[in-house]
C-alpha cells in the first residue's frame, strides 16, 4: 500500500534536483558499459565451453534468461540511481563506470566481442 505514494512522489523527487551535463554524462557513460558488458555476458552464455563468467551475480555458465534478467536489474538500478542526491548520485556512477570499464576491458582482452 505504501508504494503508490512512494511511486507518485518520485517525479517530485527527481525533479527537485539540479542535474548537469556531468549527470548526464556519467548517466549514458555508465549505461553504455552496462550495455556492453551485457552484450558480452550473452556472448559467454552462449559459449560455455569457451569462456566462463566472472560476474559472481550471474555465476560461471549462465543462461540466456538469467543473463538478460540480472542485465535488466543492473539498468534499472542504474536508472534509479538518477534519483539519488549530486553527491551519491555521481559516486555511483563512477563507480558504476570503474567496475563496468574494468569488466568489459577484460572481456575484450580475452577475445569476447561486444555486440548483439
Amino acid at each position: 500500500m505504501l508504494v503508490l505514494p512512494m511511486l507518485l512522489g518520485l517525479p517530485s523527487l527527481a525533479a527537485a534536483q539540479h542535474r548537469t551535463a556531468v549527470d548526464y554524462g556519467l548517466a549514458v557513460g555508465s549505461t553504455a558499459l552496462i550495455i556492453a558488458g551485457w552484450s558480452q555476458a550473452l556472448r559467454i552464455a552462449d559459449n560455455p565451453s569457451r569462456w566462463a563468467e566472472a560476474n559472481p551475480f550471474l555465476g560461471h555458465h549462465p543462461s540466456e534468461g538469467h543473463v538478460n534478467t540480472m542485465e535488466t536489474l543492473y539498468l534499472a538500478w542504474n536508472g534509479a540511481a538518477f534519483l539519488l542526491p549530486k553527491t551519491p548520485r555521481r559516486i555511483w556512477y563512477v563507480a558504476v563506470t570503474v567496475v563496468e570499464a574494468v569488466a568489459v576491458t577484460h572481456s575484450l582482452s580475452m577475445g569476447i566481442s561486444i555486440g548483439f
